[in-house]
């Protein structure tokens, strides 16, 4: 076993990869974007492009969230010999704004969220002799994200400026790409997957199962039910919106029902208050859309505990759907029905199947719903071995959601083995230092290509192998979710190289010297 050699990289400690050797000498010295799959080492590669940018002056490590950043801050530590006070990181707790430029100036390696650099640039921060700036989940630099303004102060002024942009999902829009490149000055993209001969030794094994499951019949008899009321709520609609027109409740999406809602409401005032009907029956159109969604994909339970608050919702739409007779009906059958647990039975089979299979399994099921988590975390303490915890978002956490402090001590219970099993939202998919799992179960799909692989790669880490499994409710959204993330993984590579050839080609112009620095 061969290890990297480097003035700054401590010596027998990092494995030489071919792949990553390769991508470092190609990225070195121009701005890069490096898209490799998760668990491959992109930190390593940035750290070796770090190094041998440092010399040159002050270098940048951006990451979306404080965990990650502390991450890399430790990571930076661990594998390079610079000493502790070269490295700082710069948040909130560990730096108060009054003292940050102090710290700015005595340091060589900065650690922050671009959010931090971005309010400190128009604060007296000065970017000209940083010689990297170096951009984590790169695919975040589009719109108003803190990274863009950034990346083009930094292009604007930097004296010996170089970007390196990492990401090992970049999304299958190609005009977004081109955004991204354009504005990070992307010269040079590098991309491997796990299929590349200098990649293939290095991959873990990942098995990837799923798992269709039969919608029960009563359920099937109640979603026909709401599927009338809202054929009914979109016949209507066709009176305030052509849009309602295309509308078909088997193709019946949430996203494509809150557009039509969001250009109503612009044009409220050109309409006047008849428009106000008509959002009323977009609304009630979306909530029982969702019920419909929760129904299928999650369970009668779930649906349940959406039915409860929509009881005491006081909008002209909740007071529309319970004037309805038909959802009268509704309501009867989901509460009267005896409860069917068929996709939480396959999950619990799994999971228990994988604690007699695994020697020290650790599971983290992702799901999409708070009330969803509630419901598995009830269903796995039943389980023989499993102590399962949450690990969900900072939003509401008055209502229950978890603070930073709450999160680092649900993992690094999970890392001790204290819990087994972690019941995830999508927190848990991107900007977190999650230990690498056994098992990563889909309670259902998601249609996104990032979140999908992003999933994914928390299992088949560090040279252990591991399994990917999908559940997947027959007849409902989640089949046309599954094929949707799938589908986009594919041409998200696509554009990659599309993307990688038109740089080539220099058929896309980046905005490196351009001084785009309006944002201050």
């Amino acid at each position: 076993m061969s290890y990297i050699r480097h003035d700054f990289i401590k010596p027998n400690f990092v494995q030489e990869r071919s792949y990553q050797i390769n991508i470092y000498r190609q990225t070195r010295d121009k701005n890069s974007l490096i898209v490799l799959p998760t668990g491959l080492g992109k930190t390593i590669i940035a750290i070796l492009v770090l190094a041998h940018r440092f010399q040159y002056g002050k270098i940048f490590f951006l990451a979306p969230t404080k965990p990650l950043c502390e991450q890399h801050a430790s990571s930076i530590k661990k594998i390079t010999t610079f000493k502790d006070e070269d490295v700082t990181l710069i948040t909130s707790e560990t730096c108060p704004r009054k003292e940050r430029l102090s710290y700015y100036a005595s340091s060589r390696i900065i650690v922050a969220t671009p959010q931090t650099i971005q309010n400190d640039l128009q604060k007296n921060l000065s970017l000209h002799d940083c010689s990297l700036i170096i951009f984590d989940e790169a695919h975040r630099a589009v719109g108003n994200y803190a990274y863009v303004p950034v990346a083009h102060k930094y292009l604007a002024t930097g004296r010996h400026s170089q970007i390196l942009g990492l990401t090992a999902s970049p999304g299958s829009s190609y005009p977004k790409l081109v955004e991204v490149a354009k504005n990070l000055g992307i010269e040079h993209v590098e991309i491997r997957t796990e299929s590349d001969e200098d990649v293939k030794p290095y991959i873990p094994y990942r098995k990837l199962n799923w798992h269709v499951i039969t919608m029960p019949p009563e359920i099937k008899k109640i979603r026909s039910k709401i599927d009338t009321l809202l054929i009914d709520y979109l016949a209507q609609l066709q009176k305030y919106t052509r849009q309602a027109k295309g509308l078909k409740v088997d193709k019946l999406s949430k996203k494509a029902l809150i557009d039509i809602q969001v250009r109503m409401q612009k044009n409220l005032g050109k309409r006047g208050g008849s428009m106000y009907q008509g959002i009323s029956l977009i609304s009630a159109a979306i909530k029982l859309s969702h019920l419909r969604d929760l129904l299928t994909s999650q369970g009668i339970s779930v649906a349940r505990k959406y039915l409860n608050r929509l009881a005491k919702d006081s909008s002209r739409a909740a007071q529309k759907i319970r004037k309805s007779s038909l959802f009268t009906e509704i309501l009867h059958d989901i509460f009267y029905m005896a409860p069917r647990k068929t996709k939480i039975d396959k999950a619990k089979e799994i999971i228990t199947y994988h604690f007699r299979a695994c020697q020290d399994p650790k599971i983290i099921v992702f799901a999409e719903y708070r009330d969803t988590i509630d419901f598995l975390l009830k269903e796995f303490s039943t389980l023989s071995g499993v102590h399962a915890a949450p690990f969900i978002g900072q939003a509401r956490v008055k209502e229950g959601g978890m603070s930073q402090e709450q999160q680092k001590k649900t993992l690094n219970a999970f890392r001790q083995g204290i819990y087994n099993v972690l019941v995830s939202t999508s927190i848990g998919e991107e900007g977190i230092d999650i230990p690498a799992t056994s098992l990563v179960l889909f309670y259902e799909p998601v249609p996104s290509a990032i979140r999908y692989i992003q999933r994914k790669g928390r299992t088949a880490r560090d040279g252990v192998p591991g399994n990917v499994t999908i559940l997947i409710m027959e007849g409902s959204r989640d089949e046309a979710a599954y094929w949707s993330s799938t589908r986009k993984e594919k041409k998200m590579y696509d554009q990659v190289y599309r993307i990688q050839r038109a740089l080539e080609e220099k058929t896309i112009a980046s905005f490196v010297g351009q001084t785009r620095i309006d944002y201050f």
